[in-house]
Protein backbone atom coordinates (compact mmCIF):
# COMPACT_ATOMS: atom_id res chain seq x y z
CA UNK A 1 0.00 0.00 0.00
CA UNK A 2 2.61 2.75 0.72
CA UNK A 3 4.67 2.05 -2.70
CA UNK A 4 1.33 2.58 -4.31
CA UNK A 5 0.55 5.98 -2.51
CA UNK A 6 3.79 6.87 -2.61
CA UNK A 7 3.85 6.74 -6.74
CA UNK A 8 0.01 8.31 -6.55
CA UNK A 9 1.91 11.20 -4.42
CA UNK A 10 4.48 11.17 -7.17
CA UNK A 11 2.16 11.26 -10.42
CA UNK A 12 -0.61 13.67 -9.22
CA UNK A 13 2.18 16.18 -8.08
CA UNK A 14 3.57 16.26 -11.54
CA UNK A 15 0.59 16.56 -12.82
CA UNK A 16 -0.52 19.41 -10.43
CA UNK A 17 3.02 21.06 -11.77
CA UNK A 18 2.09 20.08 -15.49
CA UNK A 19 -1.25 22.14 -14.97
CA UNK A 20 0.50 25.24 -13.55
CA UNK A 21 -0.72 24.97 -9.56
CA UNK A 22 0.83 26.49 -7.24
CA UNK A 23 0.52 26.07 -3.28
CA UNK A 24 -0.11 28.91 -1.11
CA UNK A 25 3.65 29.59 0.67
CA UNK A 26 1.62 29.66 4.17
CA UNK A 27 0.02 26.34 3.17
CA UNK A 28 1.87 23.64 5.29
CA UNK A 29 0.46 20.79 3.50
CA UNK A 30 0.59 20.38 -0.05
CA UNK A 31 -2.02 20.30 -2.88
CA UNK A 32 -0.94 16.31 -4.19
CA UNK A 33 -0.45 15.49 -0.58
CA UNK A 34 -4.47 16.59 -0.01
CA UNK A 35 -5.14 14.26 -3.23
CA UNK A 36 -3.21 11.42 -1.94
CA UNK A 37 -5.21 11.40 1.15
CA UNK A 38 -8.38 11.14 -0.65
CA UNK A 39 -7.15 8.47 -2.56
CA UNK A 40 -6.64 6.52 0.08
CA UNK A 41 -9.90 7.39 1.42
CA UNK A 42 -11.27 6.19 -1.23
CA UNK A 43 -8.87 2.81 -2.16
CA UNK A 44 -8.80 1.60 1.25
CA UNK A 45 -12.09 3.07 3.28
CA UNK A 46 -14.49 3.59 0.73
CA UNK A 47 -13.73 7.66 1.07
CA UNK A 48 -14.25 8.05 4.70
CA UNK A 49 -12.07 10.77 4.65
CA UNK A 50 -11.35 11.09 8.80
CA UNK A 51 -10.33 7.18 8.64
CA UNK A 52 -7.81 8.21 5.99
CA UNK A 53 -5.88 11.44 8.12
CA UNK A 54 -6.04 8.99 11.36
CA UNK A 55 -3.99 6.51 9.41
CA UNK A 56 -1.71 9.08 7.70
CA UNK A 57 -1.27 10.17 11.21
CA UNK A 58 -0.34 7.00 12.56
CA UNK A 59 1.99 6.08 9.72
CA UNK A 60 3.32 9.52 9.54
CA UNK A 61 2.99 9.91 6.18
CA UNK A 62 3.17 13.46 5.64
CA UNK A 63 5.08 15.98 8.09
CA UNK A 64 1.76 17.76 8.67
CA UNK A 65 -1.24 16.04 8.20
CA UNK A 66 -4.58 18.73 8.40
CA UNK A 67 -7.64 18.65 10.78
CA UNK A 68 -10.92 17.43 9.22
CA UNK A 69 -12.21 20.39 8.30
CA UNK A 70 -9.04 21.62 7.06
CA UNK A 71 -8.66 18.21 4.46
CA UNK A 72 -12.78 19.00 3.80
CA UNK A 73 -11.80 23.16 3.15
CA UNK A 74 -8.62 22.09 0.95
CA UNK A 75 -10.11 19.40 -1.08
CA UNK A 76 -13.31 21.63 -2.21
CA UNK A 77 -10.85 24.54 -2.83
CA UNK A 78 -9.21 21.62 -5.84
CA UNK A 79 -12.41 20.52 -7.23
CA UNK A 80 -12.50 22.92 -10.11
CA UNK A 81 -9.17 20.65 -11.08
CA UNK A 82 -10.76 17.44 -11.41
CA UNK A 83 -12.69 17.56 -14.72
CA UNK A 84 -11.76 20.10 -17.50
CA UNK A 85 -12.79 23.72 -16.96
CA UNK A 86 -11.38 26.49 -19.70
CA UNK A 87 -9.86 29.43 -17.46
CA UNK A 88 -8.90 27.28 -14.32
CA UNK A 89 -7.87 24.19 -15.52
CA UNK A 90 -7.93 23.92 -19.38
CA UNK A 91 -6.94 19.81 -18.94
CA UNK A 92 -8.40 18.44 -15.62
CA UNK A 93 -6.75 15.15 -13.98
CA UNK A 94 -8.53 13.02 -15.69
CA UNK A 95 -7.98 14.09 -19.21
CA UNK A 96 -3.99 14.68 -18.44
CA UNK A 97 -3.89 11.42 -16.74
CA UNK A 98 -5.41 9.83 -20.27
CA UNK A 99 -2.82 11.79 -22.45
CA UNK A 100 0.00 9.68 -20.23
CA UNK A 101 -1.89 6.50 -20.82
CA UNK A 102 -2.19 6.98 -24.23
CA UNK A 103 2.02 7.19 -24.06
CA UNK A 104 2.40 4.00 -22.20
CA UNK A 105 -0.28 0.97 -24.43
CA UNK A 106 -1.97 1.37 -27.33
CA UNK A 107 -5.57 1.24 -27.13
CA UNK A 108 -7.31 -0.51 -29.56
CA UNK A 109 -11.60 0.05 -29.22
CA UNK A 110 -13.37 2.17 -26.84
CA UNK A 111 -16.65 2.03 -24.71
CA UNK A 112 -19.16 4.08 -23.62
CA UNK A 113 -21.94 3.26 -20.86
CA UNK A 114 -23.89 5.05 -18.29
CA UNK A 115 -24.20 3.92 -14.32
CA UNK A 116 -26.61 4.94 -11.55
CA UNK A 117 -25.39 7.00 -8.77
CA UNK A 118 -28.55 6.33 -6.20
CA UNK A 119 -28.04 9.31 -3.88
CA UNK A 120 -31.05 7.85 -0.76
CA UNK A 121 -33.71 5.21 -1.14
CA UNK A 122 -36.68 5.66 -2.81
CA UNK A 123 -38.53 6.50 -0.05
CA UNK A 124 -36.57 8.96 1.33
CA UNK A 125 -36.50 11.02 -2.41
CA UNK A 126 -39.51 13.62 -1.60
CA UNK A 127 -37.20 14.89 1.32
CA UNK A 128 -33.79 14.60 -0.20
CA UNK A 129 -31.95 17.44 0.71
CA UNK A 130 -29.02 17.24 -1.17
CA UNK A 131 -30.87 16.36 -4.11
CA UNK A 132 -34.43 18.12 -4.00
CA UNK A 133 -35.26 17.89 -7.61
CA UNK A 134 -37.53 15.92 -9.46
CA UNK A 135 -34.94 15.81 -12.37
CA UNK A 136 -32.63 13.64 -10.34
CA UNK A 137 -35.52 10.89 -10.74
CA UNK A 138 -34.03 8.75 -12.93
CA UNK A 139 -35.23 4.78 -14.32
CA UNK A 140 -32.94 1.71 -14.36
CA UNK A 141 -34.16 -0.44 -17.64
CA UNK A 142 -32.89 -3.29 -16.93
CA UNK A 143 -33.61 -3.62 -13.36
CA UNK A 144 -37.35 -2.09 -14.17
CA UNK A 145 -36.23 0.38 -10.76
CA UNK A 146 -36.16 3.87 -10.33
CA UNK A 147 -33.40 5.60 -8.28
CA UNK A 148 -32.56 9.01 -7.23
CA UNK A 149 -29.42 10.36 -7.86
CA UNK A 150 -26.67 10.96 -10.45
CA UNK A 151 -25.94 9.55 -13.51
CA UNK A 152 -22.05 8.39 -14.20
CA UNK A 153 -21.05 8.41 -18.12
CA UNK A 154 -17.86 6.58 -18.50
CA UNK A 155 -15.67 6.70 -21.52
CA UNK A 156 -12.85 3.85 -21.17
CA UNK A 157 -10.17 1.91 -23.34
CA UNK A 158 -9.60 -1.70 -23.75
CA UNK A 159 -7.13 -1.59 -21.01
CA UNK A 160 -9.73 -0.24 -18.49
CA UNK A 161 -8.61 2.77 -18.37
CA UNK A 162 -11.30 5.66 -17.73
CA UNK A 163 -10.52 8.60 -20.54
CA UNK A 164 -13.83 10.68 -20.20
CA UNK A 165 -15.95 11.41 -16.99
CA UNK A 166 -19.22 12.95 -16.79
CA UNK A 167 -22.00 13.36 -14.40
CA UNK A 168 -25.70 14.57 -14.93
CA UNK A 169 -29.14 14.43 -13.51
CA UNK A 170 -30.74 10.74 -13.11
CA UNK A 171 -33.57 11.84 -15.45
CA UNK A 172 -31.21 12.76 -18.21
CA UNK A 173 -31.18 10.36 -21.17
CA UNK A 174 -27.73 8.09 -21.66
CA UNK A 175 -27.57 9.92 -25.43
CA UNK A 176 -26.63 12.98 -23.09
CA UNK A 177 -22.68 11.29 -22.89
CA UNK A 178 -22.57 11.94 -26.69
CA UNK A 179 -23.17 15.69 -26.05
CA UNK A 180 -21.91 16.27 -23.12
CA UNK A 181 -17.98 14.42 -23.49
CA UNK A 182 -15.46 15.63 -25.33
CA UNK A 183 -15.01 12.12 -27.35
CA UNK A 184 -11.50 12.95 -27.91
CA UNK A 185 -10.50 9.55 -29.76
CA UNK A 186 -7.90 8.99 -32.49
CA UNK A 187 -9.53 8.52 -36.04
CA UNK A 188 -10.70 5.41 -37.00
CA UNK A 189 -11.34 3.73 -33.44
CA UNK A 190 -14.19 1.86 -32.42
CA UNK A 191 -16.57 2.71 -29.97
CA UNK A 192 -19.11 0.22 -28.47
CA UNK A 193 -22.57 1.60 -27.25
CA UNK A 194 -25.37 -0.16 -25.82
CA UNK A 195 -28.92 -0.03 -27.18
CA UNK A 196 -29.29 3.54 -24.91
CA UNK A 197 -27.02 5.04 -27.40
CA UNK A 198 -28.58 4.10 -30.62
CA UNK A 199 -29.32 6.63 -33.15
CA UNK A 200 -28.45 7.18 -36.74
CA UNK A 201 -27.95 10.81 -36.26
CA UNK A 202 -25.74 10.72 -33.41
CA UNK A 203 -23.94 7.50 -34.92
CA UNK A 204 -23.29 9.57 -38.92
CA UNK A 205 -22.00 12.49 -36.76
CA UNK A 206 -19.69 10.48 -35.32
CA UNK A 207 -18.57 8.96 -38.43
CA UNK A 208 -18.00 11.85 -40.66
CA UNK A 209 -17.16 14.72 -38.33
CA UNK A 210 -14.65 12.49 -35.66
CA UNK A 211 -13.74 9.68 -37.83
CA UNK A 212 -15.21 7.30 -34.70
CA UNK A 213 -16.59 3.84 -35.86
CA UNK A 214 -19.36 3.55 -33.84
CA UNK A 215 -20.57 -0.18 -32.80
CA UNK A 216 -24.03 -0.49 -31.15
CA UNK A 217 -25.85 -3.05 -29.84
CA UNK A 218 -29.33 -2.32 -31.96
CA UNK A 219 -33.00 -3.55 -31.65
CA UNK A 220 -33.97 -6.46 -33.65
CA UNK A 221 -36.63 -4.01 -35.40
CA UNK A 222 -33.91 -1.44 -36.45
CA UNK A 223 -32.75 -0.96 -39.85
CA UNK A 224 -29.17 -1.79 -39.21
CA UNK A 225 -29.24 -4.24 -37.47
CA UNK A 226 -26.51 -7.22 -38.66
CA UNK A 227 -26.56 -10.50 -36.35
CA UNK A 228 -22.67 -10.77 -36.65
CA UNK A 229 -21.73 -6.97 -35.51
CA UNK A 230 -24.51 -7.54 -32.66
CA UNK A 231 -21.87 -9.99 -31.17
CA UNK A 232 -18.54 -8.08 -31.97
CA UNK A 233 -20.78 -4.92 -30.48
CA UNK A 234 -21.66 -7.16 -27.35
CA UNK A 235 -17.94 -8.55 -26.67
CA UNK A 236 -16.27 -5.19 -26.98
CA UNK A 237 -18.56 -3.47 -24.69
CA UNK A 238 -17.57 -6.05 -21.89
CA UNK A 239 -14.82 -3.61 -20.59
CA UNK A 240 -16.80 -0.71 -19.63
CA UNK A 241 -18.99 -2.93 -17.29
CA UNK A 242 -15.65 -4.67 -16.36
CA UNK A 243 -14.67 -1.10 -15.35
CA UNK A 244 -18.49 -0.44 -13.63
CA UNK A 245 -17.92 -3.34 -12.01
CA UNK A 246 -14.37 -2.11 -9.94
CA UNK A 247 -15.74 1.09 -9.41
CA UNK A 248 -18.66 -0.34 -7.69
CA UNK A 249 -16.34 -2.25 -5.78
CA UNK A 250 -14.88 1.18 -4.03
CA UNK A 251 -17.75 2.59 -3.32
CA UNK A 252 -19.45 2.40 -0.44
CA UNK A 253 -22.98 1.19 0.48
CA UNK A 254 -24.42 4.89 -0.21
CA UNK A 255 -22.13 7.77 -0.03
CA UNK A 256 -22.06 10.19 2.48
CA UNK A 257 -21.94 13.46 1.66
CA UNK A 258 -23.49 16.89 2.87
CA UNK A 259 -23.24 19.11 -0.21
CA UNK A 260 -23.28 18.10 -4.17
CA UNK A 261 -20.39 19.56 -4.48
CA UNK A 262 -18.86 16.96 -1.81
CA UNK A 263 -20.81 14.30 -3.35
CA UNK A 264 -19.04 14.87 -6.87
CA UNK A 265 -15.75 14.94 -5.49
CA UNK A 266 -16.25 12.17 -3.80
CA UNK A 267 -17.55 10.00 -6.80
CA UNK A 268 -14.30 11.72 -9.07
CA UNK A 269 -12.09 10.51 -6.76
CA UNK A 270 -12.85 6.83 -6.72
CA UNK A 271 -12.37 7.26 -10.65
CA UNK A 272 -8.69 9.42 -10.34
CA UNK A 273 -8.15 6.04 -7.59
CA UNK A 274 -9.20 3.57 -10.52
CA UNK A 275 -7.27 5.31 -12.92
CA UNK A 276 -4.16 5.94 -10.85
CA UNK A 277 -3.73 2.22 -9.55
CA UNK A 278 -4.01 1.24 -13.32
CA UNK A 279 -0.79 3.51 -13.84
CA UNK A 280 0.84 2.60 -11.43
CA UNK A 281 0.77 -1.20 -12.05
CA UNK A 282 1.43 -0.39 -15.66
CA UNK A 283 5.17 1.64 -14.79
CA UNK A 284 5.71 -1.21 -12.14
CA UNK A 285 5.67 -3.85 -14.91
Amino acid sequence: MLSRLIAAFCIIDDALQAMGYKDDPQAKTPASAILTLALLAALEFGGKHNKALALAKDLGLFTHVPSPSRFNRRLHALYPFFLPLRKIAPSGLTHLLAQAWKTLPQAQAYALDTFPLPACENIRAPRSRLFPDKAYRGFIPSKRVYFHGLKLHLLVDDGKFVHEVNLTPGSFHDLASLLLLPLDLPEGAELYLDRGYESHLYEDLLREAQGVVPMVIRRRNSRRYLPWMQYLAIVGRRVVETVGSMLHHLFPRRIHAVTQEGFVIKVLTFVLAHNISLLTQKMAG
